[in-house]
């Protein structure tokens, strides 16, 4: 039975993992903000490929702060915990990302690599997948991909839906069972409208005022 944590539950559970929902938010919407510089002159990966890229790249700037190390072994993009008990990797979720539907769970949006399988059997504790010789046991540390939690983002014109979560079942490439799914807030796309300060000359008594005027 998966566990599902929203709100106040969501952040005290952030907290044991060395992480808040405020530092992940943060990254997110740092990758939306290069995401939307890109253009239909770009290939049409461009937008979705730029996303997962800085994505994995503001969680580390904001975790190798707090001693978090990283490691891309494969291209399977692992931030790593400092005490090595667990480490986070990034990818797109479906329309159940991020929302606490009944009877229904998230599934990453795109098959995912042998890397990521072998993952998710042993946070399943399913035992070794054999991957051919091409991935024998001398080149993957298997208590390396052991605790891989995703943190699945699914992006809408107005809203991100974001939750970081622990797998335990994959078919056909797509992760489609969790023991542990932390919901984060809903993150709003659009800019918050700016302000100027108009400052105004000051009158006989030497005193001035502002005007805080919204830009719409």
């Amino acid at each position: 039975m998966t566990v599902v944590a929203i709100d106040h539950i969501a952040e005290g559970r952030l907290q044991q993992l060395g992480l808040s929902a405020n530092l992940l938010v943060r990254a997110l919407l740092r990758a939306d903000a290069e995401a939307k510089m890109t253009s239909g002159l770009e290939p049409p990966t461009a937008e979705g490929t730029t996303r997962y890229a800085k994505t994995v790249r503001y969680v580390r700037e904001e975790l190798v702060l707090l001693d978090w190390r990283f490691d891309n072994y494969k291209n399977f993009c692992r931030t790593i915990h400092p005490s090595g008990a667990f480490s986070i990797v990034t990818s797109s979720g479906d329309e159940f990302t991020g929302v606490e539907v009944p009877g229904m769970k998230p599934s990453t949006k795109y098959p995912k690599g042998d890397l990521t399988a072998l993952a998710v059997m042993q946070n399943a504790d399913q035992g070794v997948l054999d991957l051919g010789a091409h991935y024998a046991v001398n080149t993957v540390d298997l208590a390396d991909l052991e605790n891989i939690w995703f943190l699945l983002q699914r992006v809408t014109d107005q809203t991100i839906y974001a939750e970081l979560s622990l797998p335990t079942a994959i078919e056909n490439g797509g992760i489609v069972d969790w023991e542990e799914r932390i919901l984060l807030p809903q993150i709003s796309r659009q800019d918050p409208p700016a302000t100027v300060t108009i400052a105004e000359p000051p009158f006989g008594n030497g005193d001035a005022y502002n005007v805080e005027v919204a830009l719409r």
